[in-house]
């Protein structure tokens, strides 16, 4: 039945089709507690994933993307794609927030006054709420002033919300556009990464305590677990590693790798 069951469903991704295998796994052995006959999934129902190293982009790799960006021309299946990716695209960046996340928002949880963003049941059906700087929050009036959403935040055409998929193709589109080589995989994902490691590199060159500091990045994120935040640590720049801010014997056997969709 269980076989029958995972055929019928497509995941997607391995780490998905793994994620509902584990909560198989939970439901039955609580049958089994209770007194129930239940059959639990072994390990050779997981599938084993591959780890993704994310993406650090350059300076000057932002500066050529955002250009591209915000010279997107208007195209016909792509609704408004001028004025929603510019400002989707930098919330993402600015506010390290997952791909899934900007597409859900509705019109009432992005306070445009205050800069206050409500995210609502996203990563481990956790709600969590976020600021915007100033320089956002005065972009998205702008946005809104232009393209008059009704329901959601980002709108492909009235009550309906632009996709995820949507969201990856026109990156991948404005990568090519802006002429930059690949060193690697660049993916949307990949902004929420810069959010975490420069805000990272930023701390440990104004000299402030990053061992104390990190728990603020996680919550503000909605990591799920400390340690996912703890691993962009790996990704600053080798003179950083180095910095008296990091406090190494207290954060050496708590790095996890980051696979897709982990934080």
């Amino acid at each position: 039945m269980l076989d029958s069951y995972l055929r019928g469903r497509d995941y997607g991704t391995n780490s998905t089709h793994n994620h509902e295998i584990t909560k198989i796994r939970g439901f039955t052995r609580y049958l089994e507690s209770v007194g129930f006959q239940a059959f639990t999934p072994g390990e050779d129902y997981s599938i084993r994933t591959i780890r993704y190293t994310p993406y650090v982009f350059s300076d000057y790799e932002l500066v050529r993307l955002f250009e591209a960006i915000d010279n997107l021309p208007p195209y016909h299946t792509s609704p408004k794609r001028e004025f929603i990716l510019p400002v989707l695209f930098r919330m993402m960046y600015c506010c390290g927030m997952r791909p899934s996340e900007p597409p859900s928002l509705l019109m009432e949880d992005v306070n445009l006054k205050s800069g206050e963003i409500y995210i609502r049941q996203s990563k481990s059906y956790k709600d969590r709420r976020i600021l915007m700087s100033e320089d956002l929050t005065s972009l998205c009036n702008e946005y809104v002033y232009r393209t008059t959403p009704q329901k959601y935040f980002f709108e492909k055409t009235a009550g309906s919300r632009i996709s995820t998929d949507t969201i990856n193709n026109q990156f991948h589109i404005c990568w090519r556009n802006s002429g930059l080589p690949k060193r690697g995989n660049p993916r949307p994902y990949d902004l929420r990464h810069n959010f975490a490691t420069r805000t990272m590199m930023r701390w440990v060159n104004e000299g402030k305590d990053i061992t104390a500091l990190t728990p603020y990045l996680s919550a503000y994120m909605g990591h799920t677990e400390f340690s996912a935040t703890l691993y962009y640590i790996h990704l600053l720049p080798e003179r950083l590693l180095k910095s008296s801010g990091i406090d190494w014997a207290r954060f050496s056997k708590i790095y996890p790798e980051v696979c897709d969709g982990q934080d």
